[in-house]
């Protein structure tokens, strides 16, 4: 009887946590309409005061939002394993903002100097996920000078999200070196009265807590650099842009974690074209040695052991990656907008996966059907159509094609998500937004347990589909 109790007793306990994990979701979705209300006027970065000789304004991004998948159980992300980036219409089980106050000084009655304070701060939570929200109070805070020398120039420090280039329906950033290091950088460096420009930039970066391959006992901190040169917005003809940029990284030498100096370069060129309701991007990046970050959403370089343990899965040394995107973007802001996009990745992990032997570090213990290499291709669409001012419809459909050796997993995801999506004005990226959606993933049986396992609590382990709905919000201003 005694044991009857308890375990009643901890259902009641998993039942309360599970209806106030509800709760909560419930009152960030309540809160995002009312959000969408209050700021039915916003579009912009609001000014919050300003005078003669100073302004001081807030911008920021906020998504959040309830989802589930089928059977009541936490909304899943699709994901094909080993891929870096995910479809993120009706596939973002979060809720993540930003908040940025931006004060500026000017320093002479044109206002043509003046020196500009910025702050950011992010915050981020799965669903399901049994931690407090992570906060990141300093995301980004740097100082930039305008135009000090009377030349034009910009000159920055601080820690800043520079220049990022992204794939918004991919939530992808294919160039994003500078994001968590602390940098300076000077831009405007031509000046011919147009958007072409040459900039140059560089950071350092901390990564803590890292566990030595060679001996899981030891831990430290690994330091890295980076450096970027940029010549953007070349004119090519009347529509088309050319841009060019190289990276050189470091990852400094580290003797107690035994991590030898390693380095890397990256090499990037795309294409922007643009003409009446049409846009599009061409890139081509290649990456290679400590110049392969960890993610798209930092400049620390990968290392040898990304798990943090005695497993080897990539070698500095002869480590690359390549990359081809193609982003197309119509939008004749009346009756249909439709963006459709291509990537594809090559990526040489550089060694074939191996556990480190301390006692015989020259034998290394290979782990049997592993390879060295991924391959990724993933072609996606989205249609939106504009039944009046306030009201779109979208679809989207998408495919994946892995071939993960490192894994030893190759086969296929394809999503299809539909949205009747409600918005204050017509515009692919207008926002404020509120969306109830609805999301069906399905994928071969070689990659059951991998896709659809995540966040905690995603039900699709053990299976090959899965369907998942709610309702999201997302503003920019």
């Amino acid at each position: 009887m005694k044991n009857n109790h308890l375990v009643t007793a901890g259902k009641s306990v998993l039942v309360a946590k599970e209806a106030r994990r509800n709760f909560r979701n419930g009152l960030l979705c309540f809160n995002a309409s009312v959000l969408f209300i209050a700021l039915s006027t916003v579009g912009t970065a609001q000014t919050i005061m300003q005078d003669a000789n100073s302004k001081f304004g807030v911008s920021g991004y906020i998504r959040s939002g309830i989802g589930k998948s089928e059977g009541g159980k936490t909304q899943a992300n699709f994901q094909s394993p080993g891929a870096l980036n995910k479809y993120s219409l009706g596939n973002q089980a979060d809720t993540y903002g930003e908040l940025e106050f931006d004060y500026t000084r000017y320093l002479n009655e044109s206002k043509d100097q003046s020196l500009d304070v910025v702050w950011m701060s992010s915050f981020y939570e799965a669903f399901g996920s049994k931690n407090k929200m992570e906060f990141n109070k300093t995301a980004q805070l740097y100082v930039r000078a305008n135009n000090l020398l009377g030349k034009g120039e910009i000159l920055w420090a601080g820690k800043r999200y520079y220049d990022r280039k992204a794939i918004h329906m991919l939530d992808k950033q294919w160039i994003n070196p500078s994001q968590n290091g602390w940098g300076l950088g000077v831009e405007r460096l031509i000046k011919k009265g147009t958007k072409e420009d040459l900039k140059i930039a560089a950071w350092t970066f901390n990564e803590d807590n890292v566990v030595s391959y060679q001996n899981v006992l030891d831990t430290s901190r690994l330091r890295s650099y980076t450096a970027d040169a940029r010549w953007v917005n070349i004119p090519i003809t009347g529509t088309s842009k050319l841009n060019l940029a190289v990276n050189y990284s470091i990852r400094a030498k580290n003797e107690k974690l035994a991590y030898d100096q390693k380095d890397g370069f990256g090499a990037f060129a795309w294409l922007d074209y643009e003409k009446k309701y049409i846009t599009n991007t061409t890139a081509i990046l290649f990456r290679q040695g400590a110049n392969v970050p960890i993610n798209h959403w930092t400049g620390v370089p990968e290392k040898e052991n990304p798990n943090n343990n005695s497993t080897v899965l990539n070698n500095l040394n002869t480590a690359y990656t390549l990359e081809v995107n193609n982003n197309f973007l119509y939008d004749d802001l009346d009756k249909f907008a439709f963006n459709g996009i291509l990537s594809a990745v090559i990526r040489d992990f550089g060694t074939l996966p191996y556990n480190y032997n301390p006692n015989a570090p020259n034998n290394k213990e290979y782990l049997e059907g592993k390879g060295r290499t991924l391959y990724w291709l993933t072609a996606g669409a989205r249609g939106m159509y504009y039944l009046n001012n306030y009201f779109k419809l979208h679809l989207e459909v998408t495919h994946e094609h892995i071939i993960n050796k490192q894994l030893d997993l190759t086969g296929n995801l394809d999503k299809i998500t539909f949205t009747p999506e409600v918005s204050l004005k017509k515009g692919f990226y207008s926002r404020p937004v509120l969306r109830p959606f609805v999301t069906y993933a399905f994928w071969s049986d070689a990659l059951k347990g991998t896709v659809g396992t995540g966040p905690t609590g995603a039900p699709f382990g053990n299976k090959t589909a899965g369907l998942t709905y709610g309702l999201q919000f997302e503003i920019w201003w």
